[in-house]
């Protein structure tokens, strides 16, 4: 039975990831294929290169935003550039096309010329990731053939149905919708920094209180509209609580959530590891 795991958008709330990862390699539960959108297309790619969950937690760790990202060019339409990100990657996973991973990766982004969704199959890997991690206006779009692509969120957060589509027969989707109330943001920045600096600009004018809750209200409505068209097999919800997408000092509560979220289903997934092949 081919296993699809479907690891959906969230920023830094994507530490929950890399504790479902944590539990499922404990149970020694592994993916035939991998569909990720945004944080999750980031880290689907990690691990079907062949990193450990440990390996990318230490990744995850270092996802320092002062030294990863600076200011972008002012003929970009983005705060900040991506290029350090890249670099990042490339030291981690070198720069495989996706026919080089060990396993089968898909990721979502959404092309603002057509208004609709992308997946990502072919080609370079981490061009592909820095499109589906393309938070619009905070991160740079990216330029493919005709397609000016930005994060998959906006248009499908949590793509189990893709993967049911590329061959998945038993889905697992990890799910990291932020439907917690919001409340203004408050500064709690003790560092300075290009990016700080941009940040703090933005609370000022709560603009990006507004953007990162519009983001949830589209990702919730597209999820729920699926659910009720194309579920997948099991959905784990992590208990992320108000976790930012930008909240990467706060790995350690994101991945005890997601290991949680495993320990809660796991007579359910114990019975996945000897599926018939």
């Amino acid at each position: 039975m081919k296993l699809g795991l479907v690891l959906g958008g969230g920023g830094a709330r994507g530490a929950a990831h890399i504790g479902v990862l944590l539990e499922l390699e404990r149970l020694g539960l592994r993916p035939d294929l991998v569909v990720g959108t945004s944080i999750g297309g980031l880290l689907g790619a990690l691990l079907t290169a062949g990193l450990s969950a440990n390996e990318m937690l230490t990744f995850f760790q270092e996802f320092n935003l002062e030294q990863l990202y600076r200011p972008a060019d002012l003929r970009v339409p983005a705060l900040v550039s991506n290029r350090r990100v890249e670099k990042r990657l490339e030291k981690s996973i070198g720069r495989p096309t996706f026919a080089d991973l060990k396993v089968p990766l898909a990721v979502i982004a959404t092309d603002l010329v057509s208004r609709q969704e992308v997946v990502l199959q072919e080609g370079d890997v981490v061009t592909a990731v820095l499109a589906t991690i393309a938070i619009p206006v905070a991160l740079p779009p990216v330029e493919m053939g005709d397609m000016i692509l930005v994060d998959g969120g906006v248009k499908n957060n949590t793509p189990f149905d893709v993967a049911r589509q590329l061959g998945a027969e038993y889905v697992l989707a990890i799910d990291l919708t932020n439907t917690d109330p919001y409340a203004p943001i408050q500064r709690r920045y003790g560092r300075t920094g290009p990016l700080t600096k941009a940040a703090e600009m933005i609370q000022r004018n709560e603009l990006w209180w507004v953007l990162a809750a519009t983001l949830d209200v589209i990702t919730t409505q597209n999820m729920e509209k699926n659910l009720a068209e194309n579920p997948p097999d099991l959905l784990l919800r992590p208990e992320i609580g108000a976790i930012g997408l930008f909240d990467f000092h706060r790995w350690q509560e994101g991945v005890s959530a997601g290991r949680t979220a495993v320990w809660q289903v796991e007579h359910l997934l114990a019975e996945l590891v000897n599926r018939d092949p």
